[in-house]
């Protein structure tokens, strides 16, 4: 049997440096109550990897 684990990683568009998910910074901005962006970093270069909103509470 095959005991294979895949896990997140990519390769940074900017530096070709290899980022797992769980060493991406993040910057986020807003309390998350109304309103919450997160900036996601790429620890090697500093380069933006992209955004993302996170979701209102009704």
């Amino acid at each position: 049997m095959n005991n294979y684990e895949p896990s997140p990683k990519g390769k940074c568009p900017h530096c070709k440096g290899e980022v797992e998910l769980g060493t991406v910074n993040k910057e986020i901005k807003g309390a998350g109550f109304i309103k919450q962006e997160i900036m996601y970093i790429c620890p090697h270069c500093r380069s933006v990897l992209g955004f993302s909103r996170g979701k209102f509470m009704s």
